[in-house]
């Protein structure tokens, strides 16, 4: 028994010394691996004290892309149809960017205006969206990869654009269209999901804000073109859409 405890004992002594002369050497060297400041990073009160470090899979940074998107003009309170949205652009990082973009409308009278007309003899007092242009910035800050089904990891990030255009429109008259024009001021948000290098599907949700002139449809017996004019109105256009993005 005493033998036993005898061997235990310098086995114990022996890997002790064996350590700290390991723990020397490795310090003297020029990888030392300072265990204290590793022990303060795994115990940090906050995951705001680390940082985020993403290996993305396809990059936006420096390239240029185009979009073609289509989809429902939602809000409109007389018209109804679709919207085609053209984009072109160029991402200086992968938070930033800036797209110029042309969104053309095909809209006709909606169930309730032409209710509205065959009730009682006459149209509405109202202006058609026809085409608006912008030039937007970009601002990416959501960035991520999901599971599908077990099967495939999807990337996809989310986007949100400010921008300046041209809100072209026509406003109804029994003497036909009458065009008109405004700056507008838009923000757009924007859902893209990456299968390859060169192409995203995305989804768009566009709203516009313009003053638009409006005149009357239709002037009464003692009213001359003078009196066509109506107020200026404050008018918000939404849409959604769905489309392709080719990255170059």
């Amino acid at each position: 028994m005493i033998k036993w405890i005898v061997l235990i004992a310098l086995g114990f002594f022996g890997f002790k010394t064996f350590a700290q002369s390991a723990s020397q050497s490795a310090g003297s060297g020029s990888d030392k691996l300072d265990l204290q400041k590793l022990e303060d990073k795994y115990w940090a009160a906050k995951d705001t004290d680390f940082s985020v470090v993403q290996n993305r899979t396809y990059t936006k940074a420096n390239r240029y892309f185009g979009s073609f998107s289509y989809g429902p003009l939602m809000n409109d309170p007389y018209s109804n149809g679709r919207m085609t949205n053209f984009a072109l652009g160029y991402y200086f990082s992968e938070r930033f960017g800036m797209e110029f973009a042309m969104e053309r409308g095909a809209l006709v009278d909606n169930a309730g205006t032409s209710k509205y007309r065959d009730t009682y003899g006459v149209n509405a007092d109202y202006n058609r969206f026809v085409e608006y242009k912008s030039v937007n910035m970009i601002w990416v800050p959501f960035y991520a990869k999901m599971s599908f089904l077990d099967r495939a990891i999807v990337y996809f990030d989310m986007q949100f654009a400010l921008g300046i255009g041209n809100m072209a429109y026509e406003s109804q008259t029994n003497l036909g269209g009458k065009s008109g024009s405004t700056t507008g001021f838009n923000i757009d948000f924007t859902q893209q999901l990456f299968f390859s290098e060169h192409w995203a599907a995305r989804l768009d949700v566009k709203n516009k804000w313009t003053n638009q002139d409006r005149y009357r449809y239709q002037l009464t017996g003692t009213q001359t073109e003078a009196d066509r004019k109506l107020p200026t109105s404050s008018v918000q256009d939404t849409t959604i859409l769905l489309g392709l993005t080719f990255f170059y």
